[in-house]
């Protein structure tokens, strides 16, 4: 029988350094406990308030975040546990990497259909999430109060459907979406299919246009929509003659000069990784703080810890993040040696905006400063730095106009 309880345990299984940082929990494993037991209590004997979720904008849509001890820990509880009664879990993006470059080298002919599911969060019906939830009766008492409590405060009623940036609303809509992976593979002629949140892939010998018809019918019935702006079809024989690539979940797969499939970046995760660097020579214009340009240009190249080792979920080596580990199905060393040189250019220029704002002096500085620092190290040689997790929100300051910047 699955543990369902609230206590200062489980809630350590689900604690982080930085959270030990944020929420002043002490020094060693007993303060930890002390306090989070009494987190504990007080959601099981109050329930939780979330009166207190702040949001913020991006791309237009609201993104919220649970601030107090009692919000973020219950929510991570009922999550953990929603994953495992329902046993839902988000796609891996590397593994469906993998998978569609191994099917794109099949030299026999096929069709390759992707599509989008239009504001997905924003239109999954919650009150049909919840009656589900409600009905079946698996998730304990105490965890289905905090479902309801977070959808009912006025934060979250005031948008529709599952608020993004709540941990839940991703366990919930794999559970409400996995009607429609189940239909889309049983359809014929379909031989492979994957989906990462709202992105979709389909591999398959028959009429796509009847596929495509299926796809939308099937959404309609579960009052969701396919966005008709991001539909995509691709026969294979515009891959072999490298008449055009496949994009998907940030990487492009191509056959090159040697008919080899390779996978490279996309074009804009290219473009936002040199919009970054631009900025934060930019913004060192400014503050002239060689220390944090540095650290910014670590960040982007490199590789650094996000969680520590856990013992409790079987992870020996805590969770890392950083080019390498973000791009790690890329095959294309030319990009690599394409952001170096971008990199370098940039340092070594003795004209243009970037030179202009910084001055002679300054750069000259920068120069010797950033030295060593490469997308080489941090993808073929995994290069990892000491980045403080306190230190993230202020090497990500300068980005915040990034979308604005690569509108020029």
């Amino acid at each position: 029988m699955l543990d369902q309880n609230f206590t200062g345990k489980s809630f350590l299984r689900l604690t982080s350094i930085k959270d030990i940082i944020r929420f002043k929990l002490g020094r060693k494993r007993s303060e930890y406990l002390e306090k989070l037991d009494l987190v504990a209590k007080k959601i099981l004997d109050e329930g939780c308030d979330f009166s207190g979720l702040s949001f913020y904008i991006k791309k237009g849509k609201k993104i919220f975040k649970p601030l107090s001890m009692e919000s973020v820990y219950s929510l991570r509880r009922v999550n953990k546990i929603l994953g495992r009664i329902y046993k839902v879990k988000q796609a891996d993006r590397d593994t469906i990497t993998k998978q569609i470059s191994s099917l794109v080298s099949d030299t026999s002919h096929y069709t390759i259909l992707k599509g989008d599911i239009k504001g997905f969060y924003e239109s999954i019906p919650r009150d049909s999430v919840i009656a589900k939830i409600e009905s079946n009766r698996i998730l304990s008492y105490q965890n289905r109060r905090i479902i309801r409590q977070v959808f009912s405060c006025a934060a979250v009623s005031a948008v529709p459907g599952l608020p993004r940036g709540i941990s839940i609303s991703s366990s919930l809509s794999e559970l409400y979406i996995r009607e429609f992976d189940r239909y889309i593979r049983a359809l014929d002629g379909v031989y492979y299919y994957a989906r990462y949140v709202d992105d979709f892939i389909i591999f398959c010998h028959t009429k796509s246009d009847d596929i495509f018809e299926d796809v939308e019918r099937k959404l309609k019935q579960l009052d969701l929509n396919l966005n008709h702006k991001k539909i995509k079809k691709i026969r294979s024989e515009k891959l072999f003659d490298r008449t055009e690539q496949l994009s998907f979940l940030g990487y492009e797969h191509f056959f090159d000069c040697n008919s080899s499939v390779k996978i490279r970046i996309s074009r804009n995760r290219i473009r936002k990784i040199k919009t970054r660097i631009v900025l934060s020579f930019l913004d060192y214009a400014k503050n002239n703080d060689i220390p944090l340009l540095c650290l910014r240009l670590k960040f982007i190249s490199g590789n650094y810890l996000i969680r520590e080792p856990s013992q409790t979920d079987g992870n020996s080596q805590g969770l890392m993040a950083g080019f390498y580990y973000n791009n790690k199905t890329l095959s294309d060393p030319q990009q690599i040696k394409e952001l170096d040189g971008f990199l370098m250019k940039l340092c070594r220029s003795k004209r243009g905006s970037v030179f202009r704002a910084i001055g002679a002096t300054q750069m000259h500085a920068a120069c010797i400063a950033t030295q060593g620092i490469s997308f080489n190290k941090g993808f073929n040689q995994r290069k990892v730095y000491a980045i403080a997790k306190t230190e993230f929100s202020r090497i990500k300051d300068c980005w915040k106009r990034e979308s604005d910047y690569e509108k020029q």
